[in-house]
């Protein structure tokens, strides 16, 4: 795939996207697609965090999520997913497609059971989610063979591929409640992709900073946020962190999805919902902040998109100007020295509209992972 290029103004990872799989014992092959947030977008991140293994803001702050809205179009299979060893953008002809698009709050379960059905297409409001990975995943669409009534091969891998889109007024909206058409209708309007509504809490205690003269209680401690994306991401060709061959050189796992031979599989397309709070696009070294978005909050503690657009990634400052010092709140994370700021990894910035000031032009790249018999892609094409 394509490195490429988030542009948002926001000094932080955008939301990415992940496919995964697996697969029961039926009748004939055939694939369902689903899309989940996993746990932290029910959930949210508690803080303290409960166990030494969940991710938590190490400045701090415990945030949960009331909404958030994606939409998602053009999920499509194709033939020939190792056809460029050193471009994973290429692969073979389509062979089964489906469009949406649909509109989905991650922060909603999806029901189980899905009904059987003759051809590959969208489920309709009758049709419920599968048994699958994630049993609270969102049911999007069913392939019950490929394009033509041509069947599966269990023997053969397919590339797999979607689309994370502005929202549309023809979207399919799969679960969303009167608040979630409310903000969709905010969506439509700004012609955004992927909306988060919820509340940040600062309980953190015993920090550490890097400017002990820094005032981090000028900060509010509560944070009602509103904020979106425009970036719409075009996710190719994924790789498959299940399949058990040889992945080329500089990837994780093999690329493609693989239908089981004794009925339906599940490929799951995940949101990972903690991406836009990064300190780095580095995925191994990358921890949760939130300060960065409180320190331009209004005084009553609102924080919208308009705020975050104020943001310079290269080095934060709060709402009066003021260089904006890291802090730790975990006894085990050390604090960083220095001004905070975003490390980019040398990634090239862009900018919104063809202007604006540096805190609007930034650039990422994207990835997703498939699991159980699907997908994992590591990086994606996306513009602003």
């Amino acid at each position: 795939m394509k490195k490429a290029a988030l542009a948002l103004a926001l000094g932080t990872v955008t939301s990415l996207a992940a496919c995964s799989a697996h697969d029961h014992e039926d009748a004939s092959p055939d694939l369902t697609v689903t899309i989940s947030g996993e746990g932290a977008a029910l959930t949210g991140f508690a803080f303290p965090p409960v166990s030494a293994n969940d991710h938590a803001f190490v400045d701090g702050w415990d945030v949960r999520f009331d909404r958030i809205l994606v939409t998602v179009d053009s999920i499509a299979l194709s033939d020939s997913p190792d056809m460029s060893p050193t471009d994973q953008a290429q692969t073979g002809a389509v062979v089964a497609s489906v469009n949406g698009p649909w509109a989905v709050d991650m922060t909603k379960p999806g029901v189980t059971d899905i009904k059987p059905r003759t051809q590959s297409q969208a489920l309709s409001d009758h049709d419920h989610a599968v048994d699958g990975k994630d049993p609270h995943a969102q049911p999007l669409a069913r392939f019950d063979a490929l394009d033509g009534n041509r069947s599966f091969d269990p023997a053969h891998r397919y590339a797999f591929g979607f689309d994370i889109v502005a929202a549309s007024p023809s979207a399919k909206r799969t679960n969303l409640d009167a608040a979630a058409e409310a903000d969709y209708a905010e969506m439509l309007s700004k012609g955004l992709s992927v909306l988060y509504v919820g509340t940040a809490t600062f309980k953190g205690v015993d920090c550490k900073q890097s400017d002990p003269a820094y005032k981090f209680d000028k900060l509010p401690t509560t944070v009602k946020f509103r904020f979106g994306f425009k970036s719409p991401t075009k996710y190719t060709n994924c790789q498959n962190t299940d399949l058990r061959g040889k992945p080329f050189d500089g990837e994780e796992a093999q690329r493609g999805v693989q239908v089981s031979e004794h009925g339906g599989t599940v490929a799951q397309i995940t949101l990972h919902v903690d991406h836009p709070f990064w300190s780095t696009v580095d995925h191994d070294a990358s921890e949760l902040y939130f300060d960065q978005m409180a320190a331009v909050a209004s005084p009553d503690g609102t924080l919208l998109t308009e705020d975050l657009a104020k943001l310079d990634f290269t080095s934060f400052k709060d709402r009066e100007g003021n260089a904006l010092p890291w802090r730790s709140c975990v006894a085990a994370k050390p604090v960083k020295s220095g001004v905070r700021k975003f490390d980019s990894g040398g990634v090239p910035a862009h900018t919104i509209d063809g202007d604006g000031p540096p805190s609007s032009r930034r650039s990422e790249p994207s990835g997703t992972s498939v699991h159980g018999s699907s997908v994992r892609r590591s990086d994606a094409t996306s513009t602003a």
